[in-house]
């Protein structure tokens, strides 16, 4: 493109020397110096753009080049961290290797300890809540046959024919002072 713009201002130079009757051999100069300058400012503008771009991207590289410094430094001491680290354990492991070995397997005993008595806890804590629930259930039956046997005797001592009884808070009073005749009915129901 830009080849093609200086030959058209080289042959436009040419014709306008042409056009004021300068000198054939003049003319063709002029045209020819005309497309050589103007493909010399063209080169010049891009060498300039492409040394400013240069002149970045070298900039960046030096960046770059200024963290990888930073960063193998960092890895050289992560490195040598890592390999002190490793040393420490293989040394720990074995000074202290037996001691671990036997504090794990206490804590294994314990916990295997620990999981028997759990389990025992729970059967034990199933039974009594079976055994509270039998009891719960015996009482109500026995709550309800009481009360089936008083309502029957309170009943059989209503019917009497001697004697006022009152049912007051639940409990069985006489007036007169009179005492009740319990007849073999009554007594076979409390037995």
């Amino acid at each position: 493109m830009g080849l093609t713009r200086s030959v058209v201002i080289g042959i436009m130079a040419w014709g306008l020397m042409t056009a004021t009757h300068v000198k054939h051999e003049i003319a063709i100069g002029v045209g020819i110096f005309s497309a050589f300058f103007v493909q010399s400012v063209v080169q010049a503008n891009a060498r300039g753009a492409l040394k400013h771009k240069a002149s970045s991207l070298q900039n960046e590289l030096n960046i770059a080049v200024h963290q990888i410094c930073d960063m193998k430094r960092a890895l050289d001491v992560t490195t040598k961290d890592l390999k002190d680290a490793l040393d420490e354990l293989h040394r720990r492991d074995a000074i202290g290797s037996p001691a671990a070995r036997e504090l794990l397997t206490r804590q294994e005993e314990a916990m295997k300890a620990q999981k028997i008595a759990l389990a025992r806890s729970t059967d034990r804590s199933f039974e009594t809540l079976e055994s509270l629930e039998r009891m719960i259930i015996s009482q109500g039956e026995q709550t309800t046959r009481v009360q089936e046997v008083l309502s029957v005797v309170l009943e059989k001592l209503a019917l009497e024919p001697r004697q006022n009884i009152n049912m007051r808070d639940s409990v069985l009073t006489q007036e007169n002072h009179s005492t009740p005749s319990m007849t073999e009915d009554i007594l076979s129901l409390l037995g």
